[in-house]
């Protein structure tokens, strides 16, 4: 660590800061982290976190340290003197990265891409949530999609986020009001995928200290589905797979590649098995139900915004997979997408034909004949397709999937000691549960 170390400390006294926050994300997708001073910091050889608290490692094998990765130094907005830092997770023996490192999963498949196509994976996600009173957890206004003022109110607490945004060096392309009364949109520019998925940990945590620090009464949710008759908090990853001279979803006159076709093809085959990951809560499946814009159906298609993946007719070269919500572990499910669509093109998995048709006007007859499958309906179906995925085993590995499998089993069995998820409505176990989501 200590070349890791000097470049930490330059740069924080670059930024005036006197203390530092370590931040690592744990297996639940939370983020993590402990805070030193800056000549603490300097005089320690290695600090030293329980995996087994968050989520990794057995018990008697709990102990870990986490080391700087210097290139993400920045301040913290609502800390003064204070910045923060992201981390990987290392073995207190051999001082290598863990294999349950969500950040070194990512990084390792991202590898993988790069020793075989000589290319990068790219993603920004679309993060939609809402803004509540805290008291009632009721929408503090009723503005619907790209509403202005007066009307949304939370126009200009949007407006702090994106400017708090700015300030850490975090790229955002659009932000407007969302369909849902007081549900907003933030979109971010591209980025290479470790560097996504930190930007996405670090955008939660803005907006919801944002929220806090600039209001009386307001609270950020991005908890999937809060209200059962309003729009759901959907979190779309626009993908691409791009090298330093060529865009590698992109064929002749700007058509997909056979590449990107191959690409479509092994998310496809893998949705179901992944979905626990991408959609890793109850309250997930609350959200992905027909007729409200959420991907339910196993298809593809330009401009079609019934399907699970969605090619945008107005930019040529992007992939959005729409069935992600914000409960995800962003760096798993990023690992995942890129794996099950480096399957396809290893494989030449073939696509489906092209969904041009609307799936949520189809019969389930209807569907059927056109060979259309369902992703899972509940969180349980989910967990069956992901424990028997031995293409789970291959990115994440045996033990965290399993540790994965039995954490979000109980957290079903929990919810159906005292629910029925048959019942169309958001429980209040749903509620205090995951409404900090």
């Amino acid at each position: 660590m200590p070349e890791n170390k000097n470049v930490v400390i330059q740069k924080m006294e670059k930024i005036g800061a006197k203390y530092l926050l370590l931040q690592f994300t744990g297996a639940d997708g939370n983020l993590k982290g402990v805070e030193m001073s800056k000549r603490s910091f300097s005089q320690a050889e290695r600090v030293g976190v329980d995996g087994s608290s968050i989520g990794f490692l057995r018990t008697k094998q709990s102990d870990m340290i986490i080391v700087p990765d210097p290139s993400t130094v920045t301040i913290i907005p609502w800390q003064e003197n204070t910045a923060c830092v992201f981390c990987d997770l290392r073995s207190t023996d051999t001082n290598e990265r863990i294999s349950e490192d969500p950040r070194g999963i990512l990084a390792e498949v991202n590898r993988s891409l790069i020793q075989e196509f000589q290319a990068n994976y790219f993603a920004r996600p679309e993060m939609e949530f809402y803004i509540l009173e805290s008291s009632n957890l009721k929408p503090v206004d009723s503005a619907t999609y790209m509403g202005l003022p007066p009307r949304d109110k939370g126009y200009f607490l949007r407006k702090l986020i994106v400017d708090t945004l700015d300030l850490v060096n975090i790229p955002f392309k659009t932000f407007h009001s969302e369909v849902g009364k007081s549900q907003h949109e933030i979109e971010f520019q591209a980025l290479p995928a470790v560097k996504a998925a930190d930007g996405y940990q670090m955008f939660k945590q803005i907006a919801k200290m944002v929220a806090i620090n600039n209001t009386e009464d307001w609270i950020i949710t991005f908890m999937p589905k809060p209200f059962i008759d309003d729009a759901g908090n959907g979190m779309h990853i626009h993908q691409m797979v791009k090298s330093d001279n060529e865009d590698l979803f992109l064929g002749n006159s700007n058509d997909l590649s056979e590449f990107a076709l191959h690409f479509i093809a092994g998310q496809l085959h893998y949705a179901s098995e992944i979905a626990a990951v991408t959609n890793p809560i109850i309250n997930s499946y609350r959200r992905l139900v027909p007729g409200i814009e959420a991907p339910v159906y196993k298809t593809w298609g330009i401009g079609n915004r019934t399907a699970l993946i969605r090619v945008p007719s107005y930019e040529s070269g992007r992939l959005e997979y729409r069935a992600a919500d914000a409960a995800t572990n962003i760096y798993f499910s990023l690992a995942l997408l890129l794996s099950a669509g480096l399957e396809g093109v290893r494989n030449k998995i073939e696509p489906p034909e092209e969904a041009t048709f609307d799936a949520d006007a189809l019969s389930l007859q209807e569907l059927d004949e056109k060979g259309v499958k369902l992703l899972p309906r509940t969180l349980e179906d989910a967990l069956i397709e992901f424990k028997q995925s031995k293409f789970i085993t291959k990115v994440l590995g045996s033990a965290l999937q399993e540790e994965y499998y039995e954490a979000r089993l109980n957290e079903w069995k929990e919810f159906t000691r005292e629910y029925s998820f048959t019942k169309k409505e958001i429980t209040p176990w749903e509620i205090e549960r995951y409404i900090d989501c």
